[in-house]
């Protein structure tokens, strides 16, 4: 048996919101203390983006584990290792996860935090 693709883009589309708010909401509220630099603002940035990740592969992760005919999807949580592996590279190396969107998005670094 197949997965309706309604089906599955329903699943993205509940998944994709909490990351919404918390990446693009959240995030844009946050940004004069996630722009101030020091590792408390990285710290904060990578959690956030470490649990909106995390979390949209735990949600993608219940809509098909709802389906009686779908083995091993817990296929969908693993995922999240790599991310926490990730999390945890980006802060030894105290890379904060808003500011790279933030150049990627727009190309530029803001002016404060290239010392």
């Amino acid at each position: 048996q197949e997965v309706e693709w309604m089906y599955a883009v329903d699943i993205h589309c509940n998944s994709f919101f909490p990351l919404f708010l918390m990446l693009y909401v959240l995030q844009f509220f946050l940004l004069p203390f996630l722009l101030s630099g020091g590792f408390l603002a990285t710290l904060v940035s990578d959690t956030l983006f470490l649990a909106a990740l995390s979390y949209y592969c735990y949600i993608t992760f219940l809509g098909y584990s709802a389906l009686p005919f779908l083995e091993n999807s817990v296929y969908f949580l693993y995922p999240v290792g790599g991310v926490i592996i990730g999390y945890i590279v980006l802060l030894i190396c105290n890379v904060n996860c808003t500011v790279l969107a933030l150049s990627l998005y727009f190309g530029t670094t803001p002016p404060e935090l290239t010392s």
